[in-house]
């Protein structure tokens, strides 16, 4: 079937940690432990009708290995989308992006992995109209703002979706345009449904416009997917297409239109059944387990009840440490002293400063030496079998005078 290349200016997050171990690996080819790897690929979307598993689902298929699928609620928002692009005739595709690594938790090896799919919301999904049939898209890129798209604003508001956003398809024209001193430059214009609404920046013209000449001159248009928003008072028009050095060759020798006509909105469409199990999905003893880490105990060991130690006291300051603490005072008196006189008599402030800081220093040290150290208080007899209960339990023996 011929792909379809769906609109990826949006994310969604795709379930990969339950059925899917044995693809993953086989996509990576070789993680290591604890280095997480990452893979850009495109990725095929295969609606499920017949999933006995989870029923709607929607397969995400890489390199035609089924490594994802979609969540519930996605699969539910994005069925109707997807099922009409397969009953068109083609095979919904969209960027895909992964990440794996091995991990070893409580001495178990397990996979982690996790994948985001590039698409667009459902409403964003198709454009507003249709792309011609005879006409190259480019394929999807960053988006380029579209110049002197205000001159065409009447016509403009007249496809804003009321939403106030919504994708369409452009097609682009290469022509050259006089600037004042005479000199010939490329200039793209931008047209939607054959009427012109803007322009390409000068730059891009010139790297888009031999690209554009090429597809016309085998008798191809060139198309583009854009953005259109805007209220009633302000409106913006993008393009959103890849620089022309980052074009394939194969789109080059090609020149592919991977936005052909779709049937007609419907409520549902008729699919054919599609499930094809994964490895896990055919042998559900290979599931992913969780890992989970080693739980705290639940019963936590309640630390033995400590008594309060005895209050401590002080030794009475010695004569010796009173001492110290006057000649200490003292000398920060003259140290004070000094630093009033360095101001007006400079030599002996800083005979103050020098006597002051030796005495102040020698009288702290001599009161910390000879201060009381902390006694600790002797426990009375009753406190001392409270405390030591093994000594009550042990026999007692008189000793012989």
């Amino acid at each position: 079937m011929t792909e379809y290349a769906l609109s990826d200016r949006g994310s969604i997050d795709l379930v990969t940690e339950d059925y899917y171990d044995t693809e993953i690996l086989r996509l990576f080819d070789g993680l290591r432990f604890d280095r997480e790897q990452m893979l850009d690929a495109q990725a095929t979307l295969v609606p499920e009708t017949d999933n006995p598993l989870f029923p709607d689902s929607i397969a995400v298929y890489v390199k035609d290995l089924k490594v994802a699928r979609f969540t519930q609620e996605d699969a539910s928002r994005y069925w109707r989308p997807l099922t009409r692009v397969v009953a068109s005739g083609y095979t919904p595709v969209a960027p895909v992006r992964f990440w794996a690594t091995m991990r070893k938790v409580n001495g178990r090896v397990g996979l982690e992995s996790r994948a985001i799919l590039s698409v667009s919301r459902p409403d964003l999904l198709f454009p507003a109209n249709s792309s011609p049939v005879h006409a190259a898209l480019l394929p999807q890129g960053p988006s380029l703002k579209v110049l002197d798209e205000k001159d065409h604003a009447e016509y403009l508001h007249s496809i804003l979706p009321p939403s106030g956003e919504g994708r369409v398809i452009l097609t682009l024209e290469a022509n050259h345009l006089r600037l004042a001193d005479g000199q010939e430059v490329d200039s793209v214009d931008v047209l939607h449904d054959r009427r012109v609404v803007g322009r390409l920046s000068t730059q891009m013209s010139e790297q888009l416009a031999p690209v554009v000449r090429d597809a016309f001159a085998r008798e191809k248009l060139t198309a583009a997917w854009g953005t259109i928003r805007g209220s009633a008072y302000e409106l913006s028009l993008t393009v959103q297409a890849v620089r022309a050095d980052d074009i394939a060759e194969a789109w080059h020798a090609h020149l592919p239109n991977s936005l052909p006509q779709l049937c007609p909105e419907q409520d549902s469409y008729e699919i054919e059944p599609a499930f094809a199990p994964s490895h896990a999905e055919q042998h559900p003893e290979n599931k992913r387990q969780v890992q989970r880490r080693d739980p705290a105990p639940a019963e936590v060991q309640e630390e033995p009840r400590r008594e309060p130690r005895p209050p401590r006291r002080r030794a009475p300051l010695s004569a010796q440490g009173r001492a110290g603490w006057i000649l200490g005072m003292a000398g920060l008196v003259v140290l004070l002293l000094g630093l009033v006189l360095i101001f007006f008599r400079p030599i002996l402030g800083i005979l103050g400063l020098l006597l002051g800081g030796s005495l102040a220093f020698t009288g702290l040290y001599v009161a910390r030496l000879q201060s009381g150290a902390p006694v600790p208080q002797l426990a009375s007899d009753e406190e001392a079998g409270t405390a030591f209960p093994e000594l009550d339990a042990a026999p007692r023996t008189e000793r012989s005078s």
